[in-house]
């Protein structure tokens, strides 16, 4: 079944911002009674600015800082009133700083071991509210650091009345489908570029991800460099190699009100030491919003 997050970036990954009403991402008043605190290399973030989706088994809550544009996601599967591990790709925590420098997304995604915890004190069915406590330690994949998240703390986050948005993500990778079980479709910052990037994650070590202009209109467009930033620009990832895009990319359909983006894609995923092609990635197709 699909999982989806809305992280902030990733991350190679990424990770992960969906933070407008607009993309059913709904905070309520400030006048409610939601507080989501967290220490941050020993500063105190904190936001009223909170809430909680649930997408079948799993909750996600959503924090976000609107003057900082920064932004909480934590994910768990099969909540409960308990404690839960950060690892693998179903119970993740993420962080996404879109700062005008670059986006910083620091993620438990994918890590094999413990990262942090998360405990639920209180699940109110009947108010629609969640309380508890979390840390974590998120890696960027980018810069290959670490920052720690400690004494965080949510309580009575309320339930979003809109629902989680369902995109899809379709692909062959060497004649074989790929079958994405985590899906990200975010707007982020990296250097000047305002973009929009997604990342269609098959496992933690398989991933086919883009990153285009937030300004990109309908047509057909041939994918250029991320080490040149020439956008769009096309990546496959696997069993830690990472293969550049050789091909097109068609936008389909482009609402910059709705933020949702369509299009198609065909690639041959290149090794950045030869010439050779790796793979061939065909009968690609998404539908994201961002």
């Amino acid at each position: 079944m699909k999982r989806l997050y809305y992280l902030l970036i990733l991350i190679f990954i990424v990770f992960i911002a969906n933070s407008c009403e607009d993309n059913g991402v709904f905070f309520p008043p400030s006048e409610n009674n939601a507080v989501f605190e967290v220490t941050i290399d020993n500063e105190l973030f904190t936001t009223t600015e909170a809430n909680f989706m649930i997408d079948g088994d799993k909750i996600v809550i959503n924090a976000i800082k609107t003057n900082t544009d920064e932004v909480f996601t934590l994910n768990v599967e099969n909540f409960d009133v308990r404690s839960f591990s950060f690892e693998g790709i179903n119970t993740t925590a993420s962080y996404v700083d879109n700062n005008p420098a670059s986006a910083g997304i620091w993620t438990t995604f994918g890590e094999t071991s413990s990262r942090g915890n998360i405990t639920f004190t209180a699940i109110d069915f009947v108010k629609n509210t969640v309380s508890g406590t979390f840390s974590f330690i998120g890696k960027n994949e980018v810069t290959e650091s670490s920052r720690a998240f400690s004494n965080g703390s949510f309580s009575n986050i309320p339930k979003s009345t809109r629902p989680i948005l369902k995109d899809s993500f379709t692909a062959k990778v060497d004649g074989l489908l790929f079958e994405e079980v985590s899906l990200f479709g975010n707007a982020v910052t990296i250097g000047t570029s305002n973009l929009i990037s997604i990342n269609a994650h098959k496992s933690a070590t398989e991933t086919i991800r883009f990153n285009f202009k937030d300004t990109i209109l309908p047509g057909e467009y041939d994918f250029g460099s991320a080490a040149n930033q020439t956008y769009p620009t096309g990546q496959y990832l696997v069993d830690g190699n990472i293969y550049e895009a050789a091909g097109k990319l068609t936008i389909t359909s482009h609402d910059t009100s709705t933020k949702k983006i369509v299009g198609t894609f065909n690639f041959d995923a290149i090794s950045a030491t030869s010439t050779d092609v790796a793979h061939a990635i065909t009968e690609g197709a998404f539908s994201i919003s961002y």
